[in-house]
């Protein structure tokens, strides 16, 4: 058996030990989010439907969030059916040594994290923000209506359209459109950005205003206007986004923003920093997994190696959750936070190979 074909089962082994994980894990936690999300059917305009649509947009995160625990538990299935029907005694006998079974393994897991990585920027932000707005103004009494094409809502004669909302808070690409008592528009307004200085007055910046007067059309260009929001400060705090549904090179640039303006920034550079580690948690995971396979629990039952890396990962979860809370409590640095339970990990999987792999 030369190398690739080694490396093309070994690919083969990881990936079906992936699959059934993935399938259950997702299965598992979409059930609870659904289950909570049950609770609140009847609220506002509500329904299982609705329910049912915020769990779907949300699983692409869900992913994401336990991509760590699948790459874990994932190595240690594939792995341990590889020693139970001693094929990796075969290997090492036919002179492969545990780094290249671990390279291959690691190939693999590469994929994986990229893969995270990839949701992280491109995917899980804009269905995570579909969602979170779709099941906050479902819940509400608003006025304000959810399109295709942005936020709806009305003020007396005035409809207004907000395309976008870059970094979860700022609107942008706004329109305005004012009616007389005759249905007949007299103004459009196309506003750039608007700098929200609090629920009820916002500063519209770059716009563009057509006043029409039967068949004339007049158009100016005002650099800012000073301008009372019909939002009131509950409707805001619905469109407000959760730090979580940015991708990380949005958190980034509007880290930077924030902290010109002196603004507290901690939410925003945890949900940063759990972003940029999540990928290398996921490797991470898979290089822990390895001793679990080579080491003294080789020969144990599937069960018990499961149940093992259960622990490991629920330990994990849990530190990493206490020591963030405790950083926000005491406004330690964010990256310190994050980074501490990632090193205990890295040290922790360093010892193992030591003692299993030198």
């Amino acid at each position: 058996m030369s190398i690739p074909i080694l490396y093309r089962y070994l690919w083969g082994s990881v990936i079906r030990g992936y699959l059934p994980v993935i399938a259950i894990l997702l299965a598992l936690f979409s059930l609870f989010a659904f289950v909570e999300e049950v609770d609140e059917v009847g609220n506002g305009r509500y329904t299982f439907w609705a329910a049912g649509e915020y769990v779907l947009l949300t699983l692409p995160e869900r992913f994401v969030v336990l991509s760590p625990f699948i790459a874990l538990l994932g190595s240690i299935m594939a792995l341990g059916g590889l020693a139970n029907g001693r094929e990796l005694l075969a290997m090492q006998a036919a002179g492969f040594s545990h780094y290249q079974i671990a390279w291959a393994v690691m190939q693999v897991g590469i994929v994986f994290m990229v893969t995270v990585a990839c949701l992280e920027e491109y995917v899980t932000p804009v269905l995570d923000q579909n969602a979170h707005i779709s099941r906050s103004l479902a819940l509400s009494n608003s006025h304000v209506y959810q399109g295709k094409q942005g936020l709806w809502f009305q003020e007396g004669n005035r409809y207004i359209r907000i395309k976008t909302l870059k970094y979860g808070e700022i609107p942008q690409k706004i329109d305005i459109f004012e009616f007389n008592a005759n249905g007949e528009m007299t103004a459009y307004l196309y506003v750039e950005e608007a700098d929200v200085q609090n629920p009820g007055t916002w500063v519209l910046k770059n716009i563009q205003k057509k006043v029409i007067d039967g068949f004339r059309v007049t158009e100016e260009v005002v650099p800012s206007l000073v301008w009372d929001s019909p939002l009131n400060r509950e409707e805001m705090r619905l469109l407000t986004l959760p730090a979580s549904s940015l991708a990380p090179s949005d958190l980034f640039r509007y880290i930077e923003i924030l902290q010109r303006k002196k603004q507290n920034v901690l939410r925003y550079e945890l949900a940063f920093w759990e972003k940029i580690f999540m990928p290398l948690k996921t490797g991470l995971m898979i290089l822990l997994a390895l001793p679990f396979a080579f080491g003294p629990l080789r020969s144990s039952s599937a069960g018990k190696r499961i149940m093992l890396g259960g622990l490991v990962g629920i330990g994990y979860y849990l530190t990493t959750e206490i020591l963030e809370n405790l950083g926000i409590l005491l406004g330690a640095s964010a990256f310190l936070t994050t980074i501490i339970p990632f090193l205990g990990i890295v040290l922790a999987t360093a010892i193992l190979w030591w003692v299993y792999f030198s």
